[in-house]
C-alpha cells in the first residue's frame, strides 16, 4: 500500500511539472495578438481573393441557424462573398426549409440539402466540391460572427506562407454558470496562448470548427485525407 501511494504520488508531480513547464513554455512562445493600429503594410493593389463560406448543419435549432448566417450576411467584406449552407440529413427539414427560403432572397446564399446524414465532414466536402473562391472559411452553425471577420481573416492570408487561419472564440454564455465560464476560459487559453504558440514555430496543430479559413489550394491536397481518416480504425465523423 505504502509503495502504491508513493508512485500515485510521485506519477502525480512529475504530471504537474511537466504540465507547469508546458504552460510556462506555451506562455512564453505565444505572440500577441494586438498589432499596430494603423498597419504599416502597403496597400494591397491586387483583386481581393473570392471568400466561400461553408455552414454545415445538423438538426439545429432553426433561430439559432438563423442568426449564424445573418452574421455573415452582414460581413463588411468587399470582395465577392458566397455562402454555402449544407443540411446534414436533418430530422427539422421543414424548419430548415423556412430559413432557406428567408435566405434566397439573398444571392449570395445557396443550399445544399443531402438526403441523409453524412456527418460534417462529408457535408464540408459536398460544399466545397461546389464552391471555387481563393479562400475557404468554415463557421459551425450554432456560431455567429462579428462583422470584420472575413476582412480580417482575408487579410492574413495575403502571405502566401500562410495556409489557414483562425477567429478568437468566446463563449456566448460566460456568466451563466461556473461551466461556461470555464469554457470561455479556455477558449481564450487555446487561442491566445496554445495555438499562438504553435504558431510562432509554423506548425499550428488544429485550428477551430467554428470559425476557420484556409486557402483552397493548401485544402484541396488534403481532403481525400481528411475525408478518410481512421480513429481506432473506425472513419472520423
Amino acid at each position: 500500500m505504502y509503495l502504491l501511494d508513493t508512485t500515485s504520488t510521485a506519477a502525480i508531480s512529475i504530471y504537474a511539472l511537466l504540465l507547469t513547464a508546458y504552460r510556462s513554455m506555451q506562455v512564453l512562445h505565444a505572440r500577441p495578438i494586438d498589432g499596430p493600429a494603423v498597419s504599416a503594410e502597403p496597400v494591397e493593389t491586387r483583386p481581393l481573393p473570392a471568400v466561400d463560406v461553408i455552414v454545415p448543419s445538423f438538426n439545429e435549432d432553426p433561430g439559432i441557424l438563423s442568426a449564424c448566417l445573418a452574421s455573415i450576411a452582414d460581413q463588411d467584406y468587399p470582395g465577392e462573398l458566397r455562402v454555402y449552407v449544407v443540411d446534414d440529413g436533418s430530422r427539422n427539414r421543414e424548419a430548415i426549409l423556412r430559413v432557406r427560403a428567408f435566405y434566397s432572397r439573398d444571392p449570395r446564399f445557396s443550399f445544399i440539402l443531402l438526403p441523409e446524414n453524412v456527418g460534417k465532414r462529408k457535408a464540408q466536402i459536398a460544399a466545397i466540391g461546389q464552391s471555387s473562391g481563393d479562400l475557404v472559411l468554415n463557421v459551425d452553425s450554432d456560431s455567429t460572427i462579428a462583422f470584420d471577420v472575413v476582412s480580417k481573416l482575408a487579410s492574413k492570408m495575403r502571405d502566401p506562407e500562410v495556409g489557414a487561419v483562425m477567429g478568437q472564440l468566446t463563449a456566448s454564455n460566460p456568466g451563466d454558470t461556473w461551466l461556461t465560464k470555464l469554457i470561455d476560459m479556455e477558449y481564450w487559453l487555446a487561442c491566445n496562448e496554445e495555438r499562438a504558440a504553435q504558431s510562432r514555430f509554423g506548425a499550428v496543430m488544429c485550428c477551430c470548427g467554428p470559425c476557420a479559413m484556409y486557402r483552397r489550394s493548401a485544402l484541396a491536397s488534403l481532403l481525400d485525407q481528411y475525408e478518410t481518416q481512421l480513429f481506432r480504425g473506425k472513419l472520423s465523423d
